[in-house]
């Protein structure tokens, strides 16, 4: 099993919390989540662990009789809350000023959410991109699909440009029935393009939480000596005195995340400014302390 971005540490910080949609999802699971359905489905689309006050009748005791364990059918009308986690890796966010990288830190934040969710019994997908889906991994709730996750997290490396608007569009034809998406980027993209993608998931009722992924370096500009600058993207490299430019780069960069930050509040859409200098953990558990309380 890939342990690159298992975290016990992390993941004990954060495993507590409960992320629970604020809007109205399809497919909440009986019980905590209760569906408005009634299911009679004869199809069963997952299983999840047994949990005290499951009905008997909908133990797999196939299953039992294989592994020894205590599985529940998952049937269409009982199915869980689906989450996708759309992880930009686009070369942009291999960029760093410290000890971890953007997109390193966002794989981090797709591995505790992972194993949250699916804690909880919600079924997560994860969609890994950039100027396209590099890959998709549908949504699931049983426990093997952490280490599905996780495997796949373990390859993961930065390259090409990005378009995060058409991916949102992509993806949100993808994703007919309403659940939770988890977008991690840096979105240094075309905003008006991001904030139609992320409007096209509203329109469809996903409930859409943005993880703002960026580096300290990127929010506060500390260079004060003569410094050569590269384009993540481009083969463009420029010298110049940071002081002469600090000021007009610290105003551009506060209104492009204030820009992100009015779409998605226009868009009822939660946002949080990941700062990778912040350890992953304490962000994740402060964001979901505060989620929880909002209702």
């Amino acid at each position: 099993m890939s342990r690159r971005f298992l975290d016990p540490a992390g993941l004990a910080r954060v495993g507590g919390l409960e992320l629970i949609a604020r809007q109205i999802v399809e497919g909440f699971l009986t019980g905590r989540h209760r569906s408005p359905y009634h299911g009679f489905s004869v199809e069963y689309l997952d299983h999840r662990s047994y949990s005290p006050g499951d009905e008997i009748r909908l133990l797999d005791w196939k299953v039992l009789a294989r592994t020894d364990k205590y599985y529940v059918k998952l049937y269409e009308d009982e199915t869980n809350l689906r989450a996708y986690i759309l992880l930009d890796c686009s070369r942009t966010m291999g960029f760093k000023s410290g000890k971890i990288d953007k997109l390193t830190y966002g794989a981090y934040l797709a591995a505790a959410l992972t194993y949250l969710l699916i804690r909880q019994n919600d079924a997560v997908g994860l969609v890994l991109f950039d100027t396209k889906v590099r890959t998709y991994i549908p949504p699931a709730a049983h426990p093997s699909q952490f280490r599905r996750v996780l495997e796949t997290l373990d390859d993961v490396a930065p390259s090409g440009e990005t378009d995060v608007g058409s991916i949102l569009h992509e993806v949100a034809e993808r994703t007919k029935r309403r659940g939770l998406i988890i977008l991690i980027s840096d979105l240094i993209d075309d905003e008006s393009a991001i904030a139609n993608g992320l409007g096209h998931f509203r329109q469809d009722n996903h409930d859409v939480i943005v993880l703002h992924t960026m580096d300290d370096a990127e929010l506060n500009f500390p260079f004060d000596r003569q410094t050569r600058f590269k384009d993540m993207e481009g083969a463009g490299r420029v010298v110049v005195n940071p002081k002469a430019l600090k000021r007009r780069y610290l105003e551009r960069i506060e209104r492009f995340t204030n820009r992100i930050k009015t779409d998605c509040f226009e868009r009822k859409i939660s946002y949080m400014l990941a700062n990778t200098k912040q350890p992953y953990d304490k962000l994740l558990a402060a964001y979901l302390d505060k989620r929880t309380k909002l209702g």
